[in-house]
């Protein structure tokens, strides 16, 4: 080979390193984005998903406050339970069995 055709091929490698070189890099671009837009997507869920907990979150904080369950209760027909009507039980089996009992002479009577 001559020194000219050398040449040659030496700058068309040179040349063609260079374009895969530039088409690596156009292609991690084109990675980067894709990747950068899909987690700006999941960005974007997480911080709807964080908006829902927080509104769930202030309706349960209404729905659990004493006022709206005493209203709630009074709506479905529930009493407050008076001193008299409480029955306490022991930790033994037996006053389990004997519970029922009482509960059934209390509500009865």
């Amino acid at each position: 080979m001559s020194s000219l055709q050398k040449y040659k091929t030496k700058i068309f490698v040179l040349i063609l390193l260079v374009c895969v070189i530039c088409v690596g890099i156009v292609w991690l671009n084109a990675s980067a984005s894709k990747l950068q837009y899909e987690i700006n997507t999941v960005n974007n869920k997480i911080q709807e998903t964080s908006w829902q907990i927080r509104s769930t979150e202030a309706k349960v904080s209404i729905q659990s406050n004493i006022a709206s369950l005493e209203e709630k209760a009074g709506e479905l027909g529930m009493v407050r339970a008076n001193f008299g009507d409480i029955i306490y039980l022991k930790g033994d089996s037996e006053s389990v069995e004997d519970f029922a009992l009482a509960l059934r002479e209390n509500v009865y009577r």
